[in-house]
This record gives structure tokens, sequence and C-alpha cells, in this order.
């Protein structure tokens, strides 16, 4: 009886097919390894802006809390978060201001960038132009605590009291 050594060709072709099938599915995969590192970043960035709200508020509770109104706006209230007499720090109903979140953060990523120019809203994102963080579709935006609401006071029953975090991820 004939022994036979290797493969046929149909064999061959087959493990060709099923090996050009499994490279297109783990190169997709790769490719997706940016879009998933900038949204990764981006969702950072929220958890520090929660966790910034989260340290005000438990600062707030502190006897050596100190706070004044807003010489400008009378919704707002400036805090001296670190007792060095300075009222550095604004707030809302309690929450960071929106101009205020963006300095509380510390970034690792150079790249991040941020735009605080709307009354209520700072954007967060990947761009090298602050001003075209928007039109790229992919960043996180935090609405502070009553939006452009100039609150004479602050409800906690009322839907606008906290602050919103939204991301927004279609460009990435």
């Amino acid at each position: 009886m004939y022994a036979r050594k290797g493969f046929t060709l149909v064999e061959l072709v087959i493990v060709l097919v099923v090996l050009g099938v499994l490279a297109v599915v783990a190169l997709s995969r790769y490719i997706n390894l940016g879009s998933d590192a900038k949204v990764a970043a981006l969702e950072q960035v929220m958890a520090s802006a929660h966790a910034a709200n989260d340290m005000v508020q438990l600062k707030a509770k502190m006897p050596s809390y100190a706070s004044r109104p807003a010489e400008d706006r009378d919704d707002l209230t400036d805090v001296d978060l670190d007792g060095d007499g300075f009222f550095e720090t604004r707030l809302k109903c309690g929450f960071l201001d929106n101009t205020d979140v963006a300095k509380r953060l510390t970034y690792s990523d150079d790249r991040i960038v941020y735009n605080d120019d709307d009354k209520a809203l700072v954007y967060f994102g990947l761009d090298t132009d602050p001003d075209e963080i928007e039109a790229s579709q992919c960043y996180f935006v935090y609405r502070q605590s009553y939006g452009t609401t100039d609150v004479s006071q602050c409800n906690p029953e009322d839907e606008d009291y906290e602050p919103q975090y939204r991301m927004v991820t279609t460009g990435c």
C-alpha cells in the first residue's frame, strides 16, 4: 500500500482561506484599538470630573471651608479649598463651575484639550485646536449645575440641580 506524504492542494487552499478570514477579523479589531483608546481617554477625563466634584462636595462639609458670593455673578460662589486665603475655585450650587472643572483636572495625555468659551459648558477632546473639539464628534462635555440659568436658590429636587456629564464618540 502506498503511504501519502504531505497535504493535498484542496487542504492547503482551505487552510489559506481560514487564515485569511482570521486575518481580516483580527485586523478589523486592531484598527479599532485607536478609537477604543480615544474613548478610554475621554472616559478617564469624565471620571476625573466626577471625582473633582465629589472632592469639592466633601471639602464643603469641612469646618475649614471658606466661601463668599462671587463678585460678578449672583448665582456663583467663590471658595478657598486649600486654606491659603485665595478664593480661586468657583462653584454653582456646590458643584464646580464649567470654567473650574478644567482647572481641577490634571492630564497625562498632552493631546487632551478643552474649550470653555460657553457660559455653561466645557468641552474636552483629543484635537490640536480647542475650537474644533465639537466638530470632531469625539469629546466629553460637562454642563454645570442648572446650565445657563442664573438661580437664586439651589433645589436638590430639581432635575437640573446636578451637573451633567455626556460623551460623544461617533467621530473617534
